[in-house]
């Protein structure tokens, strides 16, 4: 047995787990910029504002209830006025919500983050029930209407751009700071005129112009809630706990287009609701969501680069040992090792290039800066300008095929299994007929030398 061979092997094998490291501290620094990228959106969202999350409107009516009581013995009989007071809180019939976003990229030095500005108008009515839906213990007692006011949740009111108007019933009301509602959080509210007993429907509209980043939420809590949006932005992500209709939604290359036709009936929202404003307790809501997602994140794209790291190189440095059994040459492991870090700094390159120019630019740039490297210098290795060639053409598949993988994120799995089976059925093919045994076997090859020994 040739111990240069089984001594060969086993130092590749080390150098390879060698080089993987490498990768895996580039991917640290990836990691490191993409905490800086994330602390970078922290301080413009600070300066801008964050995800806004919506919820309402709803009625609030104070009332008071007096009755007379008698108190005292029979001979000695008086009638005193008791009174006591509270809140009905009162949720929309309908709630029509109509809007579209604009998008644009805010930056802090080269990092970026989305900032979008809804346009809507809201509209609906409040269906107030006979004596606000209080039953009333007590045959003469009467109810009393207090001012009522509009409460609307807004989570960060730096977002509001504009004056918004409440029109009530036809009349126009400026909404002041705060909800006055402690489980609505942070908003507005308008105060509306005393309302009678009666039973009564009231149209409400208003436009809401808001500022955002990232993503905008809604939490449907009137009887039927129906919402339409729009935008230029190619690449959405609906999430929460509803969809949109499928019938109507529709993603082009001109942004999308999306519907909701929600229900009580398909929520807790009412209730729960209803339950926190009355009684307290953990309030918990189902929404709908709208997430603007940037199509290329450099930073989640070269963190998965790097996971096929130890798969590159290890292919890389077997096609490197496959020609050495082939041509029957002697590759010196300095020269696998050079060849490592050139593949290893590829990353390196990558993230630094992307950060500037983005993904695509700086993956075409960084493999070909590595392949004209890597062929320029194999030349020389592998005796032959042809076999750099073809080696150097061998990686530049290798990297094309990684960037396929990359790009295809829902179909990287299967991709990358069949570009491994192909490779290994490759390596299968051309080495079905070397004996091996014959190979690990034979004496030490003299070293030779050519012209393209010395640059």
């Amino acid at each position: 047995m040739n111990k240069s061979f089984i001594f060969k092997v086993i130092g590749i094998f080390l150098l390879t787990i060698l080089m993987s490291w490498a990768v895996m501290y580039v991917n640290s620094i990836i990691l490191e910029r993409q905490q800086r990228q994330f602390e970078a959106r922290t301080n413009i969202n600070h300066s801008v504002a964050r995800e806004q999350t919506v919820i309402g409107p709803v009625l609030v009516v104070p009332y008071v209830v007096e009755y007379p009581e008698k108190i005292g013995s029979e001979n000695n009989t008086q009638i005193v006025t008791r009174r006591y007071d509270g809140k009905v809180y009162i949720l929309p019939e309908d709630l029509n919500l109509k809007g579209g976003f604009s998008n644009e990229l805010k930056s802090l030095g080269i990092f970026k983050t989305l900032v979008y500005q809804l346009g809507s108008n809201i509209d609906g009515h409040f269906k107030i029930p006979k004596n606000l839906g209080l039953k009333l213990d007590h045959d003469s007692a009467t109810l009393k209407t207090k001012d009522a006011y509009i409460s609307l949740g807004i989570s960060d009111t730096r977002g509001l751009t504009g004056k918004p108007i409440f029109n009530w019933n036809g009349q126009a009301i400026n909404f002041a700071q705060g909800s006055k509602i402690d489980a609505l959080g942070n908003g507005m509210h308008a105060s509306v005129q005393e309302l009678n007993t009666e039973e009564q429907t009231i149209a409400f509209d208003f436009r809401l112009n808001l500022r955002g980043t990232e993503s905008f939420n809604l939490i449907p809590i009137a009887e039927n809630n129906m919402i339409a949006l729009k935008s230029s932005w190619q690449s959405p992500h609906f999430y929460g706990s509803f969809s949109p209709e499928a019938a109507t939604q529709k993603i082009d290359k001109n942004g999308f287009t999306a519907n909701w036709a929600i229900s009580s009936l398909s929520s807790n929202n009412q209730s729960v609701l209803t339950e926190n404003l009355e009684h307290g307790g953990k309030l918990d809501l189902e929404k709908l969501s709208v997430g603007f997602v940037e199509p290329i994140n450099v930073y989640s794209q070269a963190d998965r680069a790097t996971k096929y790291g130890l798969l590159f190189i290890g292919l890389t440095f077997a096609g490197f040992f496959i020609f050495e059994i082939l041509k029957q040459l002697r590759i010196h492991p300095a020269q696998y090792t050079l060849v490592g870090l050139a593949m290893a700094l590829f990353y390196l390159l990558l993230i630094s290039l992307a950060e500037q120019i983005g993904f695509g630019f700086a993956y075409l740039a960084a493999s070909a800066a590595c392949v004209s490297l890597l062929g320029y210098y194999l030349s020389y290795v592998l005796k032959s300008k042809t076999n750099g060639f073809v080696f150097a053409s061998l990686l530049a598949a290798l990297y094309g095929a990684l960037y396929g993988i990359l790009k295809s994120e829902d179909n990287a799995l299967i991709m990358g299994s069949l570009l491994v089976f192909g490779l290994l059925a490759l390596v299968m093919v051309i080495t079905r007929k070397v004996d091996w045994y014959q190979i690990s076997s034979k004496p030490e090859l003299p070293q030779t030398h050519s012209a393209y020994d010395v640059v």
